[in-house]
């Protein structure tokens, strides 16, 4: 099973402004049309008190043209919305590279997707799941 929760915040850029982005408006725009020519993955740009903002959940059985999609979207937002930043969780335990029993954590920071290790569920079994014992 696969299991993926993420969340971004779009911004402009990372360096700091005392006024309102001037571009956010066009940005936002070209990201709901770069959703909108996504084949699986339909996600809602939504906004809290002027902050813009996506977030996204998925159960599969596995690895699919959906979560490519995900993957996707978030590396081309961190490249045409470089102070955008976010996390992806990604649980798939038939991961065949040894990350089977662990969650993968994908930061977007500055522009730039970085895998990182995680410490809060990981390793799976024993910190979520007992091991399956044959009785």
């Amino acid at each position: 099973m696969v299991e993926l929760h993420g969340w971004v915040t779009i911004r402009e850029t990372y360096k700091v402004f005392f006024e309102e982005e001037k571009k956010i408006d066009l940005l936002v725009a070209r990201i709901k049309e770069k959703i909108n020519r996504l084949s699986w993955f339909k996600p809602e740009i939504k906004a809290q008190n002027g902050e813009w903002f996506l977030e996204f959940t998925l159960f599969s059985n596995s690895i699919n043209p959906q979560i490519i999609e995900v993957f996707e979207l978030y590396t081309w937002i961190g490249k045409e919305a470089s102070g955008s930043y976010g996390l992806i969780y990604l649980y798939n335990d038939e991961d065949k590279n040894g990350k089977e029993n662990q969650f993968q954590v994908f930061s977007l920071v500055r522009g730039v997707v970085r895998e990182n290790k995680d410490s809060f569920l990981s390793p799976v079994i024993p910190t979520i799941e007992d091991k399956d014992e044959l009785c």
